[in-house]
């Protein structure tokens, strides 16, 4: 098992949040496009819903979970699947 920082934790917890929330998706989805994503705008929607993260965080999660929920799938057929984020933040 996997070791996670309180960031990733709330990374983790973010994500079900978005997975089951069609509101909070159309709000990350208008950060995410074109083959990058905007980092801090999802930190700060992250932070508004009480979850503290950084961008490194995210990447973490990412890079640890070979699994992407449904909602994230459709991002990334939505986008060029190679250049999934942005890491200049």
């Amino acid at each position: 098992m996997t070791e996670h920082t309180t960031g990733q934790d709330n990374v983790l917890k973010f994500r079900s949040l978005v997975d089951s929330d069609p509101a909070l998706q159309a709000d990350v989805g208008r950060h995410v496009g074109n083959g990058t994503w905007n980092a801090a705008a999802i930190v700060e929607i992250g932070q508004a819903r009480g979850l503290n993260f950084s961008a490194e965080d995210i990447e973490a999660v990412l890079d640890q979970d070979n699994e992407l929920s449904d909602y994230e799938l459709e991002l990334v057929a939505a986008a060029d699947a190679a250049n999934c984020y942005d890491r200049g933040v």
